[in-house]
């Protein structure tokens, strides 16, 4: 089975938590760039190699979800669009969704060069939609270096068809085994418990139209050879398998079994002729043990294979052992437990020390390694914040910015204060009320003098250490408050680190309302834009529409805008832009300072990125 669902609430480790082949291959590389991307959120920009893989793939299983039998040549593209349930699955439950058992039975196809033909028609017809939406999200996303121009569709085409080919030497080995082992029972109808997206219900019983009697057919063959794919209609990452202790988990491309063993295969829309072919040997050997694992140590992969679609060439990768598998194992629980369960937040820790760049050409064959020591950090996404690039030489620094008008004093990331320890009298106190998980809301006035401020919780998380002896007239010290405001009106607000203790009035220290700074303007160099839902699905003006990292000469500043104060121009910024935040209002999230967006703080761009 290739699929394991597990309900979010009956998860023993979140999602947001779970060790990956991908995430284990980066800290490999490079511990520091693991640092950057995994929890300081540093994400790399989005690039058109990336997007041109999700293109040939998604392609790719259009084509393999129909048949001949089915589909005529010029159908349309959504024949057997594929219903799904509300996690974005194939819905389960209602089978009157399904389209496939409503389509006319069409003539067999007798020859293999007839069913080649046929597939090259139906990448004719899914290409240029599949296409046009995925380079439509490429462009719309803020992540993105890039646009429809440098997507060669000649390529992309040719790495279809040379994927599609692939396949179609599997249908032939099928056809001359006779069916294989499984003949029989795909003739009565039966189907494992996640079949290979067909265009039929998961628990469709009847016989398949192809089916006859005899020796196989090429179109029985074109069925029973067919691998199980992520459904191309699937929403990402929703059709993935979990490790049986939920710390572990990956999605496989193909998963052959017509003949009786178990094959695994990896689709890379590449040459194979770079580093990453190393960390592609590792990555099928994880997905071997994956399936090891959830299949209680009783099924083993016996076939890995890695299909470069660019060549193109087939290259097999040898199947671990179960030794190997056991010392997967263990490899891979030690990297969970280092890098998650007991995991350091000291960047000195994850040491700037990059592996060896292997090299290799063309078809995974790999020819030694670069005599750079320092070769992986000629292109890392990092560079410029690494001791081993320019180490922050190039990014912002200024301390003040003349814009329209005005010059605006800039504060360094590194001086950036968004906790203080404020202390004064209780005034019109809203009583504090406590849920049961201990979390408190509060509002009151703290009184220095004359001078008065608004103290209240923050929307989440919500504090939890507050004393119970408070009281309009007591004195009391806020530790590790936040100082903001709303509508340029200053405030204090209280999260799950924040404390208020009383006080005797003559121990009252710390910061004095009277010149307290609530807001401020940073600059830096875009590195990550983390929320870009401004452009799709989310209306409510309460939720981040913008949420963005930037790092100056001296630090990293998070920078957030809300629906009501989203600027204009924020669609335009790109990673690699120089940009300016002018009058943002101090917050912090998840104890990481960040500017955020009032309805007065501009938005600058200082410097495009060089391409």
């Amino acid at each position: 089975m290739p699929v394991q669902i597990v309900d979010d609430d009956a998860l023993l480790v979140s999602k947001f938590r779970r060790l990956s082949a991908t995430s284990l291959i980066q800290y490999r590389g490079c511990p520091r760039s693991w640092y950057h991307q995994r929890i300081e959120f540093l994400r790399g920009p989005q690039v058109p190699a990336m997007m041109r893989g999700h293109i040939v793939e998604n392609t790719v299983c259009r084509v393999l979800r129909e048949s001949p039998i089915l589909v005529a040549p010029d159908a349309d593209w959504q024949i057997l669009e594929t219903p799904l349930d509300t996690n974005e699955r194939p819905d389960r439950e209602n089978s009157d969704r399904y389209l496939a058992p409503d389509l006319a039975i069409r003539e067999s196809l007798e020859d293999l060069e007839s069913l080649r033909a046929w597939m090259r028609e139906r990448v004719g017809i899914h290409f240029p939609m599949v296409r046009e939406s995925h380079v439509d999200d490429f462009e719309d996303h803020p992540m993105s270096i890039g646009n429809a121009e440098d997507f060669d569709d000649e390529q992309m085409v040719s790495m279809i068809n040379a994927t599609l080919d692939f396949h179609l030497q599997e249908v032939e080995k099928c056809l001359s085994e006779n069916g294989g082992p499984k003949l029989s029972e795909f003739r009565a109808g039966n189907r494992p418990e996640w079949p290979a997206p067909d265009g039929y219900p998961h628990n469709w019983s009847q016989p398949h139209p192809s089916v006859t009697e005899g020796d196989c057919t090429l179109m029985e063959a074109w069925e029973i050879a067919r691998p199980w794919f992520v459904d191309p209609d699937a929403g990402t990452f929703s059709l993935g398998s979990i490790h049986p202790e939920h710390w572990f988990a990956g999605e496989y491309d193909f998963v052959y079994d017509w003949d009786g063993s178990i094959s695994i295969v990896d689709l890379k829309a590449a040459m194979g002729s770079n580093d990453r072919s190393a960390g592609y040997v590792l990555q099928l050997e994880i997905y071997a043990w994956l399936w090891w694992e959830t299949h209680g140590r009783t099924s083993r992969v016996e076939n890995l294979k890695l299909w470069y679609a660019g060549v193109p060439v087939i290259k097999t990768v040898p199947a671990p052992d179960e030794n190997r598998l056991l010392e997967l194992e263990a490899e891979l629980r030690s990297s969970y437990e280092q890098l998650f369960t007991n995991r350091s937040t000291d960047m000195e820790d994850y040491p700037a020390e990059p592996a060896p760049m292997q090299k290799f050409e063309a078809g995974g064959i790999n020819v030694g390694v670069d005599e750079n020591p320092l070769a992986r950090c000629l292109s890392c996404n990092h560079r410029s914040i690494c001791p081993n690039g320019d180490d922050r030489q190039d990014l912002p620094s200024m301390e003040s910015l003349q814009h329209a008008g005005r010059k605006w004093p800039i504060t360094a990331a590194v001086d950036l204060r968004t906790r203080i320890d404020i202390c004064g009298e209780v005034t019109g106190l809203l009583s504090p009320q406590s849920d049961d998980d201990g979390n408190i809301q509060i509002k009151f006035n703290l009184q220095q003098g004359v001078d008065r401020i608004e103290v209240k919780n923050c929307f989440f998380p919500k504090p939890k250490r507050i004393t119970r002896r408070i009281a309009n007239g007591s004195h009391v010290r806020i530790k590790r408050g936040r100082p903001t405001e709303w509508n340029l009106n200053p405030s204090v607000e209280l999260d799950d680190i924040s404390e208020i203790e009383i006080i005797n009035p003559a121990d009252a220290d710390g910061e004095k309302i009277v010149g307290l700074i609530t807001a401020g303007s940073v600059v830096g160099r875009v590195m990550t834009i983390r929320d870009t839902t401004w452009q799709k699905n989310r209306t409510s003006s309460g939720k981040p529409k913008w949420r963005l990292t930037i790092q100056d000469a001296t630090g990293s500043i998070s920078i957030v805008a809300y629906a009501f104060a989203m600027p204009p121009s924020a669609r335009s910024v790109r990673p690699g832009d120089d940009i300016a935040i002018l009058n943002g209002v101090y917050s912090q999230f998840f104890d990481q300072p960040e500017i955020k967006f009032q309805k007065n703080t501009r938005l600058v761009i200082l410097k495009r990125r060089e391409d």
